[in-house]
C-alpha cells in the first residue's frame, strides 16, 4: 500500500511529535483511517521529506512522530513556466494538475481577450486559494517535494513584458514550426510556455506575441483544446530540455 503524503510546515525536529494541520488530520484521519502506528510522509516544500508515524489519533486532533529525514528530490532539471489563459473552471483545474504534475515550478494565469472566465477583484484571492489548493494536491500525489509558485493573473501583454527574459513558446495552429525546431541557448533559462483560450488568441495577441519575437510552434493538423495543450507542450518541453 503507498505511503500516504501531506504537505504541511513543519515546525520540530526528528524524533518529537508534530501537530497535523487541521485540514490534514481530517483527511488522515477521518477519510483515510489512519491510526497510531501507521506511516504518513509529510513535506514543507523546502526540499526532502519525512518518514512519519501516527502517534495521537483523536477526533478533534492528531500528532504524528517525525522518524527520518530523506533529502530526496523529484524535480525536473527544467524551470518551466506555464503562461495559461483562463479556461473553463473544470478544465483549468485539470490544466494546473497536470501541469504540477509534468514539473512545471511556475504557473501564470493570463487573462486573454477571447478568456470565457473573468475574474472579479472580490472573488481573486478566493480563486487564488483553490489553485493553491490544486497545486497542493498534486504535488501530494505525485510525490514532488518543492511548490510550484503561482501568480496573479496578468494580460498577455504584461505576461511578455514580465517574463521577456524567459524562452517563451507560444502555442499557434497557425504556426509554421513545430517543437524539434526549438533550440534554448542558455541551459538556466526558464521556459515559457503560452497557451491560449478555448476561442484560441486574437490577431492583436498574436501581432503582440510576433512584436515581443516569440517562437510559435503547432502540434500538427490538429487543434488542441487547451488543457490538452498543456500536457502536450509540458510534455515536449520535459522530453527535450528537462527529465522525460
Amino acid at each position: 500500500m503507498r505511503i500516504p503524503r501531506f504537505y504541511q510546515d513543519i515546525d520540530v525536529e526528528l524524533g518529537q511529535q508534530q501537530s497535523l494541520s487541521k485540514i490534514n488530520h481530517r483527511h488522515a484521519v477521518q477519510v483515510l483511517r489512519l491510526k497510531v502506528d501507521d506511516e504518513l510522509i509529510l513535506f514543507d516544500g523546502k526540499g526532502g521529506e519525512y518518514l512519519a508515524k501516527m502517534s495521537i489519533c483523536n477526533k478533534r486532533d492528531s500528532k504524528v512522530s517525525l522518524e527520518t529525514f530523506d533529502d530526496v528530490s523529484r524535480e525536473s532539471v527544467l524551470q518551466s513556466r506555464l503562461i495559461l489563459a483562463t479556461i473553463k473552471p473544470d478544465k483549468m483545474d485539470f490544466a494546473i494538475q497536470k501541469a504540477v504534475e509534468l514539473g512545471v515550478t511556475h504557473i501564470q494565469p493570463m487573462i486573454s481577450d477571447r478568456s470565457v472566465i473573468k475574474i472579479k477583484s472580490d472573488r481573486l484571492q478566493k480563486k487564488m486559494g483553490h489553485w493553491q489548493a490544486i497545486i497542493v494536491g498534486a504535488c501530494e500525489q505525485s510525490g514532488r517535494t518543492t511548490i510550484p509558485i503561482l501568480d496573479e493573473p496578468l494580460s498577455l501583454e504584461q505576461c511578455l513584458n514580465k517574463y521577456k527574459d524567459d524562452f517563451c513558446i507560444g502555442m499557434l495552429p497557425t504556426s509554421t514550426d513545430s517543437f524539434q525546431s526549438l533550440e534554448k541557448q542558455n541551459n538556466e533559462q526558464t521556459v515559457s510556455l503560452i497557451i491560449g483560450p478555448e476561442g484560441g488568441f486574437t490577431n492583436h495577441e498574436e501581432g503582440l506575441m510576433e512584436n515581443h519575437n516569440i517562437k510559435t510552434v503547432n502540434f500538427g493538423s490538429r487543434i488542441l483544446r487547451a488543457e490538452t495543450a498543456v500536457i502536450a507542450g509540458l510534455a515536449a518541453c520535459q522530453q527535450q530540455w528537462g527529465d522525460l
